[in-house]
């Protein structure tokens, strides 16, 4: 998202430069991360963070926080699910957003391109948003029958006759996976 993908594909080592692109967020998180706690509110550990941007794969909690502290926007979308989360660090400037979509595959792949505003409205009106990655959902008893009943809806979930609550729940919680 940084350097696009064309730059990536004519690096001659890959493998050394993304180490040496992670040491570089690392760094940037030590500096940072501080502030990005503060003025964000995105709970996380340092240590935590630091370990998964060096991994194999990084985690949709760690991307969160890349995005914040480089100040990029990004909307990441599970079309299966029809659930997706925003992750916008400046709204007000002219960056490009970018549309992060999960690909059904194996081993799971992801898809990243350069959104119109056209292609947001339409993620924004037929997808279900997930306000906080960490907890994409409140505890039972914070919602009606009717509000889950919604969410179903929204979701494009089937509904048997006369669930009860808790299945509802059990069946949205199933579906809210980025």
């Amino acid at each position: 998202m940084m350097h696009g993908a064309f730059n990536y594909e004519q690096l001659p080592n890959r493998f050394t430069a993304e180490q040496d692109g992670k040491r570089d967020q690392v760094l940037l998180l030590r500096d940072k991360g501080k502030l990005l706690k503060q003025t964000a509110g995105i709970k996380f550990s340092s240590s935590t963070i630091e370990g998964d941007i060096m991994s194999q794969r990084i985690s949709l909690h760690a991307f969160q926080v890349l995005v914040r502290i480089n100040s990029l926007n990004a909307v990441f979308v599970n079309p299966q699910n029809r659930v997706y989360a925003e992750f916008i660090s400046d709204a007000v400037s002219d960056k490009p957003t970018y549309i992060i979509q999960r690909k059904d595959e194996n081993p799971k792949r992801v898809c990243m391109t350069q959104a119109t505003e056209t292609q947001l409205a339409s993620v924004r009106a037929t997808h279900y948003r997930i306000e906080n990655p960490q907890k994409p959902i409140k505890s039972a008893s914070s919602y009606t029958v009717a509000e889950l009943t919604e969410m179903c809806h929204q979701l494009k979930i089937q509904l048997k006759p006369k669930m009860k609550k808790t299945e509802l729940y059990d069946v949205i919680t199933n579906q809210l996976v980025l």
